[in-house]
């Protein structure tokens, strides 16, 4: 009897913190980790002068080039089989639908198993709204060294980029509204 009322307790602090681990219990407000410049020329920051290709236009970008439009910058990893990040981009779409001229939203396909046509196909048959590309597998690891591996193993994630400043959410789908108050509030 005693066995059992000490292997509760363990059980269940072992199953909070599982979840707190995997993010389960992420909250809907932005915590700002870390912060990066963008004039900087570390390794981390790769992903930001790497060459993409849009998906739906063919046309060459760089995250730079975009920033450099003056708007806010909301970046989010995903895969195309990965149902949460369909849910954080149809939360993007919603956004960019409000407030046409306001953000910049930009797709990032971290899955190596996707390519560019598998990327087009995906936000044509979901008639989602932004940037969407299969980020370069450089670009992939230059994220993975800016904010660790989980960028790639707990998708979607979310970056916030004001000027020359990269602001790192955290994992999880954040509404319309949220992704509106915090680029809003970071971008002030």
């Amino acid at each position: 009897m005693h066995h059992n009322r000490t292997i509760l307790p363990v059980i269940i602090g072992i199953l909070i913190g599982t979840l707190l681990c995997t993010g389960c219990l992420a909250s809907e407000e932005p915590v700002v980790p870390q912060v990066a410049n963008s004039e900087t020329a570390s390794p981390e920051l790769a992903w930001i002068t790497t060459s993409m290709t849009n998906v739906a236009t063919g046309e060459r970008f760089t995250i730079k080039d975009l920033t450099e439009l003056g708007k806010p910058v909301i970046i989010h990893s995903f895969a195309i089989w990965c149902p949460g990040c369909s849910m954080q981009l149809l939360e993007s779409t919603k956004l960019q639908t409000a407030y046409p001229d306001s953000y910049t939203v930009v797709a990032l396909d971290v899955d190596p198993n996707d390519n560019l046509d598998k990327v087009k196909r995906h936000q044509e048959s979901n008639k989602f709204k932004g940037i969407f590309t299969a980020t370069p597998t450089d670009a992939t690891r230059s994220l993975i060294n800016a904010y660790g591996p989980g960028f790639i193993q707990s998708i979607p994630q979310t970056i916030i980029i004001c000027g020359k400043t990269a602001t790192y959410l955290e994992d999880g789908v954040f509404s319309a509204d949220t992704l509106k108050r915090a680029a809003d509030e970071l971008c002030s």
